[in-house]
């Protein structure tokens, strides 16, 4: 199993509930669509907002070759070019267990 985690900062200057939302909408909606995905949730930060990112999506696959494939789904692109212009910065990392 491969879990898979990207955190995002919000740009200062769009609406952060409006924001989160969105992302969570875009994200969600790839499950079904992007056939790799096993489990996929969106979060939002509740503590330190001053040090923690904003948000973040929590997802797992099967393996790397399922996380290849979510990488390059073509509706995953189209969801993380929407993200992008609504955060300053993003930190991932992936793992096997």
């Amino acid at each position: 199993m491969i879990s898979h985690v990207v955190a995002w900062t919000l740009r200062e200057d769009v609406d952060r509930d409006a924001s989160i939302a969105r992302v969570r909408e875009l994200l969600t909606g790839l499950v079904g669509s992007v056939p790799s995905i096993r489990s996929l949730e969106v979060v939002e930060n509740v503590a330190y907002p001053d040090k923690n990112s904003d948000l973040a999506v929590v997802a797992t696959f099967d393996d790397l070759a399922g996380l290849d494939a979510y990488q390059v789904h073509p509706e995953h692109q189209a969801a993380a070019a929407e993200i992008r212009g609504l955060v300053t910065g993003r930190a991932a990392i992936d793992w096997e267990s």
